[in-house]
């Protein structure tokens, strides 16, 4: 058989075109030739970049050691690289006159691939989550930031230097900033025109981002500093002249059905920067940069600075605290809009931004519960983006994973497992394989099929080396709610697997509490109630934004078990309330619901602030809060309900809860 690597006589073809095909075949189930394309140019930086992009994807699906070992050694090594290529010794070098070989596209690619390499890094760095981590991965986020404003810079004068003969007139560069009202007035003239693709038609023109979003709705998930606000320009440009920024009608006709209060628009910015790629030799050589390399680099830079600002809205306000300090920040919206720009490229980087997208989509949402308990919110743009790539990546293990979220997140459960299960079958890397084989034990799950999902979460156990401890706990939790199981052996592990696997990250201190509040003496176990570890699964599904995905008669199931808990049934006291309470609003039955959360909260009156399960008052009050707000009788109520959530301190994922609470306050 035909190898489908090329061979190295291949002069012809640029490099960026062997690394996407190398991406491509890493997305189409066919690691090994994709891998054995990367290693054949190592002195290639587009091919390194490639490949470094498939270690980081390969830390990410496994977060085991030696893999992120690995990742982090081949983005260093391409750091390395691109340093050599543009640090300071060759510019010494060709300040005195010395030849510089590369082209000017080959140097704006080389910065490009820093900056992406850098934000991988810091990404991987954050991984650690300790304080130490926290830092050295700010100050590398703080330096990717740095070098796409230089890069961004220089592409802008590619444009300038073409006279708008590319595809596009450039802005003019106002440097007088507006006032308040006047950026808040720009905004609001701009979103009466009518849409483009999802945009509106006037650009303001912005020095402080790539794209400026004015958001009048609560859903914006904006975190930029005060050092970058208030920067708009007078000058405005005709977004139907760009045809350059080519846009997903479809994908964005399905966004903005969920952020129809929110007034989009696009601009270009203007970045000032501390370094410059420009000489009067590269002006020169700037009429030699083809239209079409231009188009891509532009959906090169796109991608890296759209998953950094993605990235950055999503950090807590500890972390929010220290980017402000070190003087960059982000924009959710931003971050999304770049990457719908990147994934109409021709970059190897435009599959990756579709991935990154449904990655948001389907997982980030629903997971930080960014749109509450609608689940769904990210169903429709997740959905065009999956039926825009069916041609070319439909037999994709990761496409069709994605295709099995989407099943999962609209409660089709049936075909969320056929999808799942092709996954399974299609990928032919080992990681790939966990991640499907994990969304079909939650399928189970969801679905309160006890027994199925602990005999898949016990072949996770014995398959999956960094989550171990996690399946451990759930298959034992199971193995105690299903009572048909051969043996309570599952159940035995949680305590020995939760020591095995304990690293000090806040998954670990989740297990850890739990492992101490779950018996594994023979006598104790025979008489604890399977009510005892239904409720643990209960919590699981509420703490992971998965009972919303649920069917009505399963929401049933779960409201009859919470209302016939009696004393001393419960793992930790008011959590059945809890739960009810949940599943009441999931029913829109607000009232209940309301009536559920004050019974959690007076029956934990006496509980420390700080208790191991303190987690259950935090939670109940801030879904208490996020009701009240809603009518003006009870919103004073609401807003103190959900300041006083920072009373409680070292509960499980309070850190993910402070997100949610931040965003709130914020837009009350």
């Amino acid at each position: 058989m035909a190898s489908n690597v090329p061979e190295k006589n291949e002069e012809n073809v640029p490099d960026w075109v062997l690394a996407k095909r190398g991406i491509n075949f890493l997305i189409n189930n066919n690691a090994k030739e994709a891998q054995e394309l990367f290693s054949s140019y190592p002195e290639s930086l587009p091919m390194c970049a490639g490949y470094s992009f498939a270690a980081f994807m390969d830390a990410l699906m496994t977060f085991e050691d030696d893999k992120l070992n690995l990742a982090t050694s081949v983005l260093k090594e391409v750091e390395r690289k691109c340093t050599s290529e543009t640090g300071w010794f060759k510019s010494v070098k060709k300040a005195f006159g010395s030849s510089d070989n590369n082209s000017l596209a080959e140097n704006l690619e080389t910065q490009i691939i820093l900056a992406d390499s850098q934000v991988c890094l810091a990404i991987l760095t954050f991984l650690q989550q300790d304080i130490s981590g926290y830092f050295k991965g700010g100050w590398v986020l703080r330096k990717a930031w740095k070098v796409y404003q230089g890069t961004y810079q220089e592409i802008l004068h590619l444009y300038k230097e073409a006279g708008g003969e590319v595809g596009a007139p450039l802005p003019e560069v106002v440097m007088e900033p507006l006032s308040p009202g006047e950026c808040s007035s720009t905004g609001s003239e701009a979103s009466k025109s009518d849409p483009l693709n999802g945009y509106t038609k006037k650009i303001p023109y912005s020095h402080s981002a790539i794209l400026t979003h004015t958001q009048t709705d609560s859903s914006s998930g904006c975190s930029t500093p005060n050092s970058m606000k208030n920067n708009c320009s007078r000058s405005s440009i005709d977004a139907s002249a760009l045809s350059f920024l080519k846009k997903s009608l479809s994908v964005n006709s399905a966004l903005s059905k969920h952020t129809a209060k929110a007034e989009w628009s696009l601009s270009l910015a203007y970045f000032t920067s501390t370094f410059h790629l420009f000489s009067p030799t590269d002006k020169l050589r700037s009429a030699q940069v083809d239209k079409e390399t231009i188009e891509r680099l532009m959906g090169a830079v796109s991608f890296g600075y759209g998953l950094f600002q993605l990235g950055i809205s999503l950090l807590p306000p500890s972390l929010l605290r220290l980017t402000n300090f070190l003087g960059f920040g982000g924009n959710r919206q931003n971050g999304i809009a770049c990457l719908m720009y990147a994934r109409e490229g021709i970059d190897m980087r435009a599959p990756l931004a579709t991935l990154s997208l449904l990655w948001y989509h389907t997982i980030v949402r629903p997971f930080y519960a960014l749109d509450g308990s609608n689940v769904q919110a990210g169903v429709n743009a997740a959905t065009q983006l999956l039926q825009e790539s069916e041609g070319e990546y439909g037999q994709s293990a990761l496409f069709l994973f994605f295709k099995g979220r989407v099943n999962r997140l609209n409660s089709d459960i049936p075909n969320a497992l056929k999808s799942f299960q092709s996954s399974v079958e299609n990928a032919t890397q080992r990681e790939i394989k966990i991640l499907a084989l994990h969304e079909v034990g939650w399928c189970h799950l969801i679905q309160l099929d006890y027994c199925n999902a602990e005999n898949t979460f016990s072949y996770l156990k014995s398959w999956s080396r960094w989550s171990r401890a996690f399946y451990s706990y759930l298959a034992g939790i199971c193995c105690g709610s299903c009572r048909n199981s051969s043996s309570l052996t599952n159940i035995k592990e949680i305590k020995t697997g939760v020591t095995l696997g304990t690293k000090g990250n806040q998954l670990d201190e989740f297990l850890s509490r739990r492992a101490k509040c779950c018996p594994s003496d023979d006598d104790e176990l025979s008489t604890l109630p399977a009510i005892f570890w239904k409720l643990l699964v209960y919590e699981m599904l509420y703490l992971w934004n998965a009972l919303p995905s649920c069917l009505p008669q399963n929401i049933e199931q779960i409201k009859r078990d919470c209302e016939q808990v009696g004393d001393g049934m419960e793992p930790m006291l008011g959590l059945s309330k809890l739960i009810l309470g949940c599943c009441n609003c999931i029913q829109r039955q607000f009232s209940a619901g309301i009536a559920n959360f004050r019974q959690c909260l007076d029956l934990r009156k006496g509980c420390p602030n700080n208790a191991v399960d303190a987690h259950v008052s935090a939670f109940s009050q801030y879904e208490l809060g996020a009701l009240l707000i809603k009518t003006n009788e009870t919103k004073a109520e609401g807003k103190l309900l959900l300041q006083n959530i920072a009373q409680y301190k070292d509960y499980d994922f309070e850190q993910r809860l402070n997100v949610r609470v931040h965003s709130m306050l914020k837009h009350l």
